[in-house]
């Protein structure tokens, strides 16, 4: 019997038979007529109703049971079938936008994607180029097709990376939702590294989160985003230029808010230039209600902790006269034994005490402000400080008796150990 004529193909045109292709339908005429032009060879059937079921190499595993040779289903290879037209054809020619989508939502979906991504197919990048530009949140934010996402501003042209740019830069809402998510945050900030080298495109990126920077800071994934910016185009002082001025405009505000004021804290951290000094000397000169704040006294402890003799001095003038009700607050009393520790501050600090001598037991006996009474004990014990020490000491023996009991029996106790020590 003769065997039918067959269309050899390549070991790469069958391997790519393989790759899954489930969620994608593939409209083509010369695939439908496939099976009409080619219809499929029957099955042989062997003695005792054996099937035969080839192997993954192509080669036949027919069970010989006959005790004699088969060589027409022994050379059976993957060169005798034929890949369909509609297969060879680009199979995402067909596919709409929102099929891909959930291609791109799928953890092997989304890596088969990036992979395609950098084949450069010009017809598959604008595919995906579509497909990003009508489902921009879907992609940016979701786990996988982040990925996606990534892999496609890396290797698209300089038209499609303005374009992306540009819709993600010109719609608020989107660049917010997107900031503020977790995955969306990994997104903008894989666009800022990819722009960070186009003028142009860097002042689109720049602009957006001046305007936004607030609403950014507000949140831990947001603040991400700003401080990534800090970080790789530092050496752009005219663009930095942009989220300095948005941060000396919104510092005080973020402050006092209980995210926000670790987002300005890493802030702070990460700033360069002149705009620095300025936001810091904002922040100073703002001390007395930030110290009052639940959130914003963590502020005025970090500058401190720069231990910058200049804005030390600027704190502790601006807290002049706030010294006593601040020690009575939780707060505050932080923010003053904070102060004590410096010895450029610790002098005219321990004298506002002394001045307001009625008021000192009420602090050392207050819930608080015992620890400032006993932070101020210890800080003038230096050399430098022995008068004012004892001086404080004199102050306090005056009513002693009146420490013994409450909060104010930890100053009482410390006194004692000091006089056994002297």
């Amino acid at each position: 019997m003769e065997t039918s004529r067959t269309h050899p193909v390549s070991e790469t045109q069958l391997n790519n038979l393989s790759l899954s292709f489930e969620n994608l339908q593939v409209n083509d005429p010369s695939y439908s007529s496939f099976n009409e032009i080619h219809p499929s060879p029957p099955v042989p059937l062997y003695p005792q109703s054996t099937w035969a079921v080839p192997s993954l190499s192509g080669r036949s595993t027919v069970p010989n049971l006959s005790g004699t040779s088969n060589p027409q289903y022994e050379t059976i290879t993957s060169s005798n079938f034929q890949t369909p037209l509609g297969f060879q054809a680009n199979p995402f020619q067909h596919c709409a936008n929102s099929g891909i989508l959930l291609l791109a939502q799928d953890e092997q979906g989304s890596q088969y994607l990036q992979e395609k991504l950098t084949s450069g197919d010009s017809r598959f990048l604008d595919k995906v180029f579509n497909v990003v530009s009508e489902f921009t949140f879907q992609i940016i934010c979701n786990q996988y097709a982040r990925f996606v996402f990534g892999k496609f501003i890396e290797t698209c042209n300089e038209d499609q990376l303005l374009r992306i740019t540009l819709q993600i830069t010109s719609q608020d809402q989107l660049f917010v939702q997107a900031s503020v998510d977790k995955f969306g945050s990994s997104s903008i900030r894989k666009l800022m590294k990819a722009v960070a080298n186009r003028p142009p495109l860097l002042d689109l990126v720049m602009k957006a989160l001046k305007r936004l920077f607030r609403l950014l800071m507000m949140t831990k994934p947001g603040s991400s985003v700003v401080l990534q910016c800090l970080e790789q185009i530092y050496q752009h002082n005219n663009k930095n230029d942009f989220i300095y001025q948005a941060a000396l405009e919104h510092c005080l505000y973020l402050a006092c808010h209980e995210q926000g004021c670790i987002n300005l804290n890493n802030f702070i951290d990460e700033m360069k230039g002149p705009r620095r000094k300025q936001i810091l000397y904002l922040i100073s000169v703002n001390a007395a209600s930030l110290s009052r704040n639940f959130s914003g006294n963590y502020v005025v402890q970090h500058v401190l902790e720069l231990e910058d003799p200049y804005l030390i001095e600027t704190i502790c003038f601006s807290l002049r006269g706030h010294y006593i009700d601040l020690s009575l607050t939780k707060c505050g009393s932080f923010v003053v034994q904070n102060c004590l520790k410096y010895r450029i501050t610790v002098n005219y600090i321990v004298e506002e005490f002394l001045l307001n001598s009625d008021q000192i037991f009420r602090v050392a006996c207050d819930k608080y402000g015992n620890y400032v009474i006993q932070t101020a004990l210890i800080e003038t014990m230096r050399p430098n400080s022995l008068h004012l020490h004892q001086r404080l000491v004199t102050k306090l023996q005056q009513n002693l008796d009146s420490l013994r009991f409450g909060y104010g029996k930890h100053v009482y106790n410390l006194i004692k150990d000091c006089d056994l020590q002297n």
